[in-house]
C-alpha cells in the first residue's frame, strides 16, 4: 500500500495530472463566467480548488515517497494491514455510515420545512441511494463470507 511500488507511484501521478487538468479546466472556466451568475462562478472556483487539492496531495505524496526509506514505508504497510487497524477502520466507516445516514434523512425534513423541495429531493434521494449501496455491499459480502 504504502511500499514504493510503480503502482502506488503511478496512483500518485494520476491524481496530479486529474489535478492539474481540473484546475486548468476551472480557471479557463471561471473567466468565461457572466458577472450575472455567482452560482456558477463560485462551482467553478470549487473546481479549481479541487484541482489545486488533487495536484497539491498527490506531489506531496510523492516527494513523501521517494524522501522514505523502504523500511519505514513497509512498516507502515504492515501496521495498516494489522487485523485490529482494519477492525478499527471498519467500525470507523459502519459509524460515519450511520451519521451520514441520520444526516441525510434531517436534511430531507429540514429541506421540506424551509419549503425547498428540489434540495429536499436530492437529500433523500441521496440517501436512497446511500441505502442501497449499503444493501448491496452487505448480500455480496454476506454471500461471499
Amino acid at each position: 500500500m504504502l511500499c514504493k511500488s510503480v503502482k502506488n507511484n503511478k496512483f500518485w501521478e494520476m491524481l496530479v495530472v486529474i489535478g492539474i487538468i481540473t484546475l486548468i479546466f476551472g480557471a479557463i472556466a471561471y473567466k468565461g463566467v457572466s458577472d450575472d451568475t455567482q452560482n456558477i462562478a463560485m462551482l467553478k472556483g470549487m473546481i479549481f480548488g479541487l484541482g489545486c487539492t488533487f495536484t497539491s496531495i498527490g506531489l506531496f505524496k510523492i516527494i513523501q515517497n521517494k524522501r522514505t526509506h523502504v523500511e519505514k514505508l513497509k512498516a507502515k504497510e504492515i501496521e495498516l494491514r494489522d487485523e485490529r487497524n482494519v477492525q478499527i477502520l471498519r467500525i470507523s466507516y459502519s459509524v460515519s455510515n450511520s451519521v451520514a445516514t441520520v444526516l441525510f434523512a434531517t436534511m430531507g425534513f429540514v429541506f421540506v420545512a424551509l419549503d425547498y423541495i428540489m434540495p429536499a429531493f436530492i437529500a433523500l434521494g441521496a440517501l436512497y441511494i446511500q441505502v442501497i449501496a449499503f444493501f448491496i455491499a452487505h448480500r455480496y459480502y454476506n454471500n461471499k463470507m
